[in-house]
């Protein structure tokens, strides 16, 4: 029970990194190459794109119009809210299966199921958010080293913690999975233990 509380957790601290991944800014951020006579720095998100001048001011514009954006900002939008769903579903449904609640204890097999469900959408959830962060990355990489490129950037904060998140969600996803598929093959176990008609006696 232990190991599966701990697959819930992670999956619901990755759900919460999501979120907050998601509707921050710092996905790609202007690369200076250690050079402090710049007083200019830029970053951008999934939502908008700000800029930070030397006095500290921060002016944002945000992205109103979806079809005017770059397909990896679309995309990554797409994929990021599906995650999220994928992974707050998961959370609702596993809290049924969990070992530490009272629900469906009269149905264990139900229990674990309900476990494993949630363990599978969680699972789905952080291979959503691995796979655009990845590609993500990439791109911000690719691009770093296009030679007639003016603006580099390089890989924000948010991209990185929805990379972590993401991989929150799998591994707890995972242990959700293990622990339920182990407690629904003993319960099988013992529903087909053979059970001797003769009173007091048990086959082994």
């Amino acid at each position: 029970m232990a190991l599966q509380l701990f697959g819930y957790i992670m999956s619901i601290t990755g759900l919460c990194g999501l979120i907050l991944a998601t509707f921050t800014n710092e996905w790609k951020t202007i690369g200076h190459d250690n050079d402090e006579t710049v007083f200019l720095d830029e970053y951008e998100g999934l939502w908008m794109k700000c800029t930070i001048s030397s006095s500290s001011f921060v002016q944002c514009i945000g992205f109103n119009t979806l079809l005017h954006q770059a397909f990896e900002i679309r995309l990554a939008r797409v994929m990021m809210i599906t995650s999220m769903v994928f992974s707050s579903l998961g959370a609702i449904v596993a809290i049924f299966g969990l070992g530490c609640t009272r629900c469906l204890d009269k149905n264990k097999q139900s229990k674990d199921r309900a476990a494993f469900a949630g363990g599978i959408l969680s699972v789905c959830s952080g291979l959503f958010a691995l796979g655009i962060t990845s590609w993500f990355m990439y791109g911000i990489v690719d691009d770093f080293f296009q030679e007639d490129k003016k603006a580099r950037y390089v890989i924000g904060w948010s991209l990185i913690g929805a990379f972590a998140a993401s991989l929150l969600c799998l591994f707890g996803g995972v242990l959700l999975c293990a622990c339920s598929l182990t407690h629904l093959r003993s319960n099988t176990n013992l529903s087909k233990r053979p059970v001797s008609k003769i009173p007091g006696k048990d086959y082994v």
